[in-house]
């Protein structure tokens, strides 16, 4: 047993750092960070639609500057950053190799992410985090929207940066005596994840740079009365951010291959289903962007390409569910907190996925268009199965991490609330939607239905809050006073925790 806990180093050792797990710890607290803040701007949105007309918010504009921090935030601040995070502390673990293979262009990926974050947060722009056109050409405030297009435009070279890192680490820096076929799932998910990344941010790049040329007056690519298409910003918008969808999720599912063999005490199932079904979910999210798209008045051949392509993503998706289902069979399952979790997101990416595969369907989604049943599916997958994901896998890490434990009580009452509380606000949303509620609204209609499902989501919003704030509080003080974790058996497997990697189980006697 290894007990012994090291004295912290100085604050300012990791921030100067460029090593690989100093990096991802910086990725990883920032991210949280922002999840926060960015949590505190959807408390402001709930509370808000407590009751029809102004509660809290002055105006509907500054209730769009909210609704277009938050989302911003919690995408390209939470979500993705954590998945660097958890990737810059483990590949090279993974790959056997000493560090990331440019060290200095990691820590230059990251120390991107702040500067970009400020001038998000700084212009506090109301176009909303699609910036869709003519709006955000025409009619945005300057500076705020200026801002938001520099900060997004900093991210997605971060992004850019730290994926190339990942591909030359993962291809050309392991250990020649590692196949490919033999490294850890999470390796392949961030491998397929990087690959996305480099594929299909370039377009996003390209669609702001034409953005911001059109607020300069310069040209007209989305402005009719210059030539231009709105709908062709629609194009290149959803061709980098339908994928990006896959590039929120995979890590995640990366990392529930991790947990779950884990807490399972079994091998995975099927380590090669497992590899397939990454790159088919690489591959399909480029086939299925223009579903974003069918109320645009695109003909009917392509809406059928665009909905088939869609549904070739749930076959992918059913065979990691299976993987996990079959893994846990007949398994000794241990339910500590980062299992609960994984349990609690593969719950919700049945329930998610289910919502999905309506929006796919031409004539259902005319229905459900820009209503609150796409708010409600939209962020039952990110904040239901990603982010439970992402949680139960940072609690996985803490000992780690910080060679102590966290507190195993409170951990469990954080994911009793945070899954009650996404059940209750998403799946809510999702009955907002078919009651006509319209998405990003500032105000709506006085009818007792609404009110009180408004009422219900907005509880159950301020229930997920209340439970992330004490799993911060949780880690804070369990990271400076927290039990010393045994470094070999943290979670207390016994005998029976070992590597899943193995062909075959240990024999016990």
């Amino acid at each position: 047993m290894v007990l012994e806990v090291k004295k912290p180093r100085p604050i300012w050792e990791i921030l100067f750092s460029t090593h690989h797990t100093d990096i991802g710890l910086l990725y990883i607290v920032s991210s949280v960070t922002f999840l926060m803040m960015g949590g505190a701007l959807a408390m402001a949105l709930r509370a808000e639609l407590w009751l029809p007309g102004a509660q809290i918010i002055p105006s509907a504009t500054d209730f769009h500057r909210i609704f277009t921090v938050h989302g911003t935030n919690m995408l390209f601040l939470w979500i993705l950053p954590f998945g660097s995070g958890v990737g810059n502390y483990l590949i090279p673990i993974m790959v056997r190799y000493h560090d990331m293979a440019w060290p200095k262009l990691n820590a230059v990926a990251f120390w991107m992410i702040p500067v970009a974050a400020a001038m998000i947060w700084i212009g506090f722009s109301d176009t909303g985090w699609t910036a869709y056109p003519p709006y955000s050409t025409l009619r945005a405030p300057g500076p705020a929207a200026d801002l938001w297009i520099f900060g997004a435009k900093i991210l997605g070279i971060s992004s850019v940066l730290g994926a190339v890192n990942f591909v030359v680490t993962i291809l050309k820096c392991k250990h020649p005596d590692l196949p490919l076929m033999k490294m850890p799932l999470f390796s392949w998910s961030i491998l397929i994840t990087s690959l996305m990344i480099i594929v299909a941010t370039p377009t996003f790049a390209a669609a702001l740079i034409m953005l911001y040329t059109d607020r300069l007056g310069i040209s007209g690519f989305f402005n009719p009365e210059m030539g231009g298409d709105p709908i062709a910003y629609q194009h290149l918008f959803w061709f980098t951010f339908h994928p990006e969808v896959y590039i929120f999720l995979i890590p995640a599912v990366g990392m529930l291959y991790e947990t779950i063999p884990k807490f399972s005490r079994k091998p995975i199932f099927s380590y090669q289903s497992g590899v397939t079904a990454f790159v088919l979910l690489g591959i399909i999210g480029f086939a299925s962007w223009a579903h974003h798209m069918f109320a645009t008045g695109m003909s009917f051949t392509e809406k059928t390409v665009f909905m088939v392509g869609t549904l070739a993503a749930v076959p992918a998706s059913a065979m990691h569910v299976f993987n996990w289902l079959a893994t846990m069979w007949g398994g000794r399952i241990k339910f500590a907190a980062p299992m609960l979790f994984a349990v609690g997101a593969i719950m919700l990416f049945f329930a998610s996925g289910a919502g999905g595969v309506v929006n796919t369907q031409m004539p259902l989604d005319f229905i459900t268009h820009d209503s609150y049943w796409v708010v409600g599916h939209f962020h039952l997958m990110l904040m239901g199965t990603v982010s439970l994901g992402l949680t139960g896998f940072l609690y996985y890490l803490f000992p780690l991490m910080t060679g102590r434990m966290y507190n195993e009580k409170w951990a469990k009452i954080h994911f009793a609330l945070a899954f009650v509380g996404v059940i209750f606000v998403f799946i809510t949303q999702h009955l907002l939607g078919l009651y006509g509620m319209p998405r990003r609204v500032y105000d709506y209609i006085d009818s007792p239905e609404l009110v009180i499902m408004n009422q219900i989501a907005t509880i159950g919003a301020f229930t997920v809050g209340i439970s992330y704030v004490i799993m911060v509080i949780n880690m804070l003080r369990s990271a400076g006073k927290g039990k010393p974790a045994d470094m070999e058996d943290p979670f207390k497997m016994g005998e029976e925790y070992y590597d899943y990697r193995r062909r075959e189980p240990p024999v016990h006697q």
